[in-house]
């Protein structure tokens, strides 16, 4: 059943038929599954708060504040709110108007990639998102001066680094059953023999399941889902410190190590490239 959140989107496309591009700001609650879809156009997901996890085909990919997912046209995928996210949707038309390759690039077309791709975002990249989503729908901006910016952000689409953040959901309903309580308590210390127990499956069996559908160990893939459940404490006024301590860390010395380990960034690194955006979006 299609979600009301594609129908909005792909009615908002429809009625951009004659434009390059279309965005609008889109919520998910936490735990918010938009199950599997697609749309006819390209589509920008840019999280400005929370975090998002979206599936393609056997990739899956989370999405913080400083990255973005761009998924081509028609491709099935599904998102999933890891917390409470606002984002901005941006969805570009895959074929642009003649125009666009006449009048700037002179007969050498300019095409978005037709691979799914998450960027890391830099300030000058989330300089331009910002400014076309405030393009749309204002009439004060010429259609000359948005096919300037799509230009600029094909350039960066194809060039820009690609980073690899993901928390592999699981399917086994007792794998599910440690996930969501762990999302809920992240600093829940239960070992594997013990929630063996809660789940009715003997210790083996959940190693073995948690190898087969998630690739890795369990301590592995809760560190990960311990790393994931704090980008969004950061994004809150609590310290680095009370962060690493609500998400199961014994000093705010290992957090930092494992977060720099796995992120490239420090929290603190990670936590002013949030705070500087969210003085930039207007939510409506």
């Amino acid at each position: 059943m299609t979600s009301r959140q594609t129908k909005e989107a792909n009615l908002l496309i429809s009625e951009s038929a004659d434009f390059n591009v279309t965005a609008k700001m889109q919520k998910m609650p936490k735990g918010y599954i938009d199950k599997w879809h697609q749309h006819p156009w390209h589509q920008i997901i840019f999280p400005f708060e929370g975090i998002v996890q979206t599936k393609v085909a056997n990739s899956q990919f989370v999405i913080p504040h400083s990255g973005m997912l761009f998924i081509p046209a028609n491709t099935p995928h599904e998102s999933f709110a890891l917390t409470d996210t606002q984002f901005i949707g941006i969805y570009l038309k895959p074929v642009l108007n003649p125009e666009f390759n006449k009048e700037l690039n002179k007969g050498f077309n300019k095409n978005y990639p037709l691979t799914t791709k998450a960027i890391s975002v830099t300030p000058f990249l989330r300089e331009l998102i910002l400014q076309i989503k405030n393009c749309v729908n204002n009439s004060v901006i010429s259609e000359q001066e948005i096919s300037n910016l799509l230009a600029v952000l094909i350039d960066q689409i194809s060039a820009g680094q690609s980073y690899k953040m993901t928390l592999i959901l699981p399917i086994d309903r007792r794998l599910m059953t440690i996930f969501k309580a762990l999302m809920t308590n992240p600093q829940r210390d239960t070992k594997l023999s013990e929630w063996a127990k809660k789940v009715g499956a003997s210790e083996r069996t959940l190693s073995r399941l948690f190898t087969k559908e998630l690739g890795m160990t369990f301590p592995l893939w809760r560190q990960h889902l311990r790393l994931i459940s704090s980008l969004s404490l950061l994004e809150s006024k609590l310290s680095v410190q009370e962060v690493a301590f609500k998400v199961g860390y014994n000093s705010d010395s290992s957090f930092i190590y494992a977060f720099k380990n796995l992120y490239k960034q420090t929290p603190q690194q990670y936590r002013n490239s949030g705070f500087r955006l969210g003085t930039r979006i207007n939510a409506k």
